[in-house]
């Protein structure tokens, strides 16, 4: 669901006909606490695909194809390539933002399961 206010942008960077935006380099944090970061990536990865673009935005760092999705949780929007930024070049993304994601996995992983309505289909299709 889509909070009413619109999507937070966040994983933007500054770079040729990208001005004005943030650096990468001013996010990188060597001693964050490595499962949480890996935590963060996952997350980042398992967005749903917003928007898809022709051609991959080049990491502001190292240059590598950094993919052509904009990804969402409902609540944030960034790019496919943001999780690369956080395993690979230890960008340490904003406190909201963790907080956020790690809120969001957390009643994830605490949500009751129903089983009733998958189990009900059983018998519209036709088996036992």
């Amino acid at each position: 669901m889509v909070r009413s206010a619109g999507l937070i942008l966040i994983g933007y960077w500054v770079g040729e006909g990208a001005p004005g935006w943030p650096s990468p380099s001013d996010f990188v944090d060597d001693m964050w606490d490595p499962d949480v970061r890996d935590e963060i990536k996952d997350y980042l990865r398992r967005g749903f695909v917003v928007r898809a673009y022709m051609g991959y935005s080049p990491c502001r760092m190292c240059g590598k194809d950094n993919g052509s999705l904009e990804l969402s949780d409902g609540t944030y929007v960034w790019p496919e390539g943001l999780a690369h930024y956080v395993a690979d070049h230890g960008v340490r993304l904003p406190e909201p933002f963790v907080a956020h994601a790690l809120a969001e996995m957390e009643s994830y992983e605490n949500a009751g399961r129903d089983e009733s309505w998958w189990r009900s289909q059983a018998q519209v299709g036709g088996s036992s």
